[in-house]
C-alpha cells in the first residue's frame, strides 16, 4: 500500500484481546524521499493511546518486537512522521512466545557488542552488562542504531554526545595535571557587543576545563602580553557574545600531544539563538584549502601559533584573510582539525556572504588568480591558464546508444570553448547501423578518432587502452551519456588541474530534470562510495554551501574526470583486473591521493549525466556476482580509508553521505580511554 503520511490500520491477532504479549511485526517500508520516524500506535482499555518508534533499516526492512498490554486495540502504522510518500508492505503480524521474543532480542543486541568498541558503547549507553540487566533498554538503544532515518533533532544529539558530566570534568582535569608542557593560550576578545554578550563570553571562559595559569585573556584595547615563551603562545580571536566549549582547550592540548609540530588548529562550531539555545552545527571537513578559498568554512573557531606579535582578526573579512595567509605559510601537515564542537557563535556572527573577500585580497591571493562573486555568497577563484594550453584527450567509451552518444559528442564539439582538444571514441562492439553511421560522420566532420575495442565490456580496460593511444598531456574520461552545459567547463577543470599538487579534477553533474546527480564522491559514508548532494535542486547550496563551492574530496566520478596522462600511466591506470566495471574511478582517486596528489571537485564545470544509460543496471546473476566481488575488493583494499573520509566529519552519519547527524559519532574521547 502507498502512504502519504497518514496512519494505516493494522489487524491485531485475536489473542491480544485476552492477554498481553509480544507482537512481532515484519514488512518493508520504502520511501521515495527522506523518511521521518516510522511509528506504531495502539489504544488500551483505559482509552489511552500509546506510540512507539519502529526502526527501519537502510534497505527498508522492518522487523520489530513490541510488548502490548492486555486489551490493546486499534493498531495503526505511520510509515513516516514527516509525510514522505512510502510504499509499505506488512508481511506478518503475530504474537510471539516469551522464549522466542527473548531469543530474537538477544540475537539483535549481541552483534552490536562485538561491532562497537567499548567507548562507543559507553557513549551510547550500552554498558557491558546491559543486555543481561536491562534487555528492553538494550534492545531500544540498538534499535536507534538500526534505524536508517536521518537524525535531525539536534538537542537530542547534544544531550547524548556533547554534554560533559561532572565525572568527565574530573577525568579531564586529572589528565591535564599529568601532561607536561601544556600550551599557553591567549584569548583575544574582538568585535562589539553589549553587556550581556560580554558576560556570556566571560562566563564560558571561567568554566573552561583548563588551568587558569595557562590562559591569558585580552580585552579590546588591552596591552599585548609579554612572555618568555612568546613562540609557544597560541592565539584565539573570540567575538563578543560567543561561548567557548568547556573542553575546548583540553582538545587543543590533546591534539598537540598527537601532532606537536602543528601550528594551526581549528574545530567545529554551532550557533546560538537570542535565547542562548544551540542550533545549526557546522561539522567541518579536515583541512581543505580549496574550500577555504571559496568560503571561510573555518569561521572563528581556530587557534594559531605565531612568532612575535600576532595579527589578530577583528571581523569576518580579516578573519578569512588571516586563514588564507596562514594557508600559504604552512604545510598541510602543520594544520589540524579537531572534529569537536569547540565554540558556539551568536547568529549575527555567522554571515554567509564571502563576497567581501574580493576587496583588498591581493595579499592573500596567488599571482594570476582573479576573484568574482558566485551564488550563495561564494567567492569564486579563477586560476590562470598558460598561454600555451595543454592538449586534452577526451576519452568516450560507447556501445551503440546513439540517442545519448550523439548529444554527447555534438555538445562537446559545439559548446566547448577549450581549443586544444582531441576526442577519442572507444567503440566497444557497436552493431547498430545508425550508431556506426554517426561514428563515421563524427570522424569525418569533427575529426573524432574512433578506436575499435573488440573485447567484452571492461570499463577500466577500455579507458586504459584509450589513454595508451592518446596524444594529450591531460586525459578527460567522459561517459557517453553526458552533455556539456557550460562552454567554459573544460577551462575550469584544466585551471584546477594545473594548480600545484592537484592530480584529479571532477565536475558537477545533473540529471536530465536538473537535479544534482554528482557533487563529488564520499568514500566510507554510504558503505563504500556514494555521491554527495545527489537529488538536490540545481540552486540548492547543500550542507554548509558545499554543493556550490569548489573543494578537495576523496574521489570524483569518471563520468567526467580530468587527470594528468603521466600520473594515469604511473599509477597503472584504472584497475581492470579487480574493478572492471564499478569503483575503478574511486580506486584511482584514492591511489592518487595515497601518492600525495589532491583531488578537486568544482561546481563551475557543469554537465548533464543520464547515468549508465548505455550499459544499463546490474540485473543478471553474473552481473550481481561481479558487483559483489568489486565491492568486496574495495572494502578489503581500502578498509582503513573507508573508516574516515577527510572531506566528511565523523559526527555525521556514515550510513549515507547526506550530512545528517550520526546516531553513533566516531569521535574518541581521550578521557574515556
Amino acid at each position: 500500500m502507498h502512504s502519504d503520511g497518514h496512519w494505516q490500520p493494522l489487524a491485531l491477532p485475536d489473542s491480544f484481546s485476552l492477554r498481553s504479549g509480544w507482537l512481532f511485526i515484519q514488512g518493508k517500508v520504502n520511501a521515495r524521499q527522506p523518511r521521518g520516524a516510522t511509528r506504531l500506535r495502539w489504544q488500551c482499555r483505559q482509552g489511552r493511546w500509546y506510540e512507539q518508534t519502529l526502526p527501519v533499516t537502510r534497505r527498508g526492512t522492518l522487523q520489530e518486537l513490541i510488548y502490548l498490554p492486555m486489551g490493546a486495540c486499534q493498531l495503526a502504522l505511520l510509515p513516516s512522521s514527516e509525510g514522505a510518500d512510502c510504499l509499505v508492505e506488512i508481511t506478518q503480524t503475530r504474537q510471539m512466545s516469551p522464549i522466542e521474543s527473548l531469543w530474537r532480542r538477544l540475537r539483535r543486541v549481541w552483534p552490536f557488542y562485538g561491532r562497537l568498541n567499548a567507548q562507543k558503547r559507553k557513549r551510547l549507553g550500552l554498558s557491558w552488562h546491559l543486555w543481561f540487566t536491562n534487555l528492553p533498554l538494550a534492545y531500544e538503544l540498538v534499535g536507534k542504531l538500526r534505524d536508517d532515518r536521518p537524525l535531525h533533532a539536534y538537542e537530542h544529539w547534544l544531550a547524548s554526545f556533547d554534554t560533559l558530566q561532572p565525572g568527565d570534568r574530573q577525568m579531564i582535569m586529572h589528565l591535564l595535571t599529568r601532561w607536561d608542557n601544556l600550551p599557553h593560550v591567549c584569548l583575544h576578545l574582538v568585535g562589539e557587543g553589549d553587556t550581556t554578550a560580554r558576560q556570556r563570553t566571560l562566563a564560558s571562559i571561567e568554566t573552561l576545563c583548563y588551568p587558569a595559569s595557562h590562559v591569558t585573556l585580552l580585552k579590546p584595547g588591552a596591552d599585548k602580553p609579554e612572555s618568555e615563551h612568546t613562540a609557544e603562545i597560541w592565539h584565539w580571536a573570540i567575538p563578543l557574545g560567543a561561548e567557548i566549549a568547556p573542553a575546548a582547550l583540553f582538545w587543543v592540548a590533546h591534539q598537540l600531544r598527537l601532532t606537536p609540530d602543528t601550528k594551526w588548529i581549528y574545530g567545529d562550531h554551532d550557533l546560538l539563538d537570542d535565547s542562548g539555545k544551540r542550533h545549526s552545527p557546522h561539522f567541518k571537513p579536515d583541512w581543505n584549502e580549496t574550500l577555504l578559498h571559496g568560503q571561510n568554512y573555518i569561521g572563528w573557531c581556530a587557534l594559531w601559533r605565531e612568532q612575535g606579535e600576532p595579527l589578530v582578526p577583528a571581523d569576518r573579512v580579516s578573519c578569512h584573510h588571516q586563514w588564507l595567509r596562514l594557508s600559504r605559510q604552512l604545510d598541510a601537515v602543520q594544520i589540524a582539525h579537531i572534529p569537536v564542537l569547540m565554540m558556539h557563535l551568536p547568529n549575527q556572527d555567522q554571515d554567509q556572504d564571502d563576497h567581501c573577500l574580493i576587496a583588498n585580497a591581493n595579499q592573500v591571493v596567488p599571482s594570476g588568480v582573479t576573484l568574482s562573486p558566485a551564488p550563495h555568497g561564494i567567492c569564486r577563484w579563477h586560476w590562470p591558464l598558460p598561454a600555451q594550453l595543454p592538449r586534452v584527450s577526451v576519452v568516450i567509451p560507447t556501445r551503440n546508444g546513439l540517442a545519448h552518444l550523439k548529444p554527447c559528442i555534438d555538445s562537446l564539439v559545439r559548446q566547448t570553448r577549450y581549443p586544444n582538444l582531441e576526442i577519442l571514441v572507444m567503440d566497444n562492439q557497436s552493431d547498430e547501423a545508425d550508431t556506426l553511421a554517426y561514428l563515421a560522420h563524427a570522424a569525418q566532420e569533427y575529426g573524432v578518432r574512433v578506436i575499435p575495442y573488440d573485447h567484452p565490456f571492461n570499463y577500466s580496460a577500455i579507458n586504459n587502452a584509450a589513454v595508451g593511444q592518446a596524444s594529450g598531456e591531460l586525459i578527460c574520461l567522459l561517459n557517453n551519456d553526458t552533455e556539456v552545459m557550460s562552454p567554459s567547463w573544460l577551462e575550469e577543470m584544466v585551471s584546477h588541474l594545473l594548480r600545484p599538487g592537484v592530480g584529479v579534477v571532477g565536475a558537477k553533474l545533473y540529471f536530465g530534470d536538473g537535479r544534482v546527480q554528482h557533487g563529488g564522491d564520499a568514500v566510507g559514508p554510504g558503505g563504500c562510495a556514494d555521491h554527495f548532494h545527489a537529488g538536490l535542486t540545481a540552486d540548492d547550496p547543500g550542507y554548509q554551501r558545499r554543493a556550490v563551492c569548489a573543494q578537495e574530496l576523496s574521489a570524483v566520478t569518471a563520468a567526467c574526470l580530468l587527470t594528468h596522462r603521466k600520473l594515469f600511466l604511473s599509477l597503472g591506470g584504472l584497475d581492470d583486473l579487480n574493478l572492471p566495471v564499478a569503483f575503478n574511478d574511486v580506486d584511482y582517486c584514492l591511489r592518487a591521493g595515497e601518492a600525495g596528489w589532491r583531488i578537486v571537485w568544482t561546481p563551475f564545470a557543469e554537465l548533464y549525466h543520464h547515468e549508465s544509460v548505455s550499459r544499463g543496471k546490474d540485473v543478471t546473476p553474473q552481473q550481481l556476482a561481479r558487483a559483489q566481488k568489486e565491492l568486496h575488493y574495495m572494502k578489503k583494499r581500502w578498509a582503513k580509508r573507508l573508516k574516515h573520509d577527510p572531506a566528511y566529519n565523523p559526527n555525521l552519519s556514515y550510513d549515507r553521505p547526506d550530512f545528517s547527524l550520526s546516531h553513533a559519532p566516531n569521535v574518541v574521547l581521550p578521557w574515556m580511554k
